[in-house]
């Protein structure tokens, strides 16, 4: 079961889709040792938008809450590396950031920029 959730632009009269949906075509994935007595969930971030830059958004795979949207280490809309507190928060992050796009080395992060979404 996928998540689908439609951005409208009212300046652009366009809508763009992004789906988040259990990643379950996984061949081989490790795991921290660790994390082996742990519950483990793989989530996958994709669209069919493109950025200001005309570049396609590549799929993104989410392993947990503790995997941020900006290179893994900072949130994309505030300046935190606090791991999400539940998955709705995790999606409205990773939302955020495809729509906003980020600056190279945002918050710190070690990021490469990433222009906003295009709804032209």
């Amino acid at each position: 079961m996928a998540l689908n959730l439609t951005v409208y632009s009212n300046a652009n009269n366009v809508s763009r889709t992004i789906t988040f949906d259990f990643f379950n075509d996984i061949a081989a994935i490790e795991a921290e040792p660790s994390l082996s007595n742990e519950i483990q969930f793989f989530f996958k971030a994709s669209t069919s938008a493109r950025d200001l830059n005309n570049a396609a958004y590549p799929v993104r795979i989410i392993t947990g809450l503790d995997d941020l949207a900006l290179n893994g280490v900072k949130q994309s809309a505030v300046d935190t590396d606090a791991e999400y507190s539940n998955v709705k928060a995790m999606v409205i992050d990773y939302t955020y950031d495809m729509i906003h796009g980020h600056t190279a080395n945002q918050f710190g992060s070690g990021c490469k920029v990433k222009p906003p979404m295009k709804f032209s």
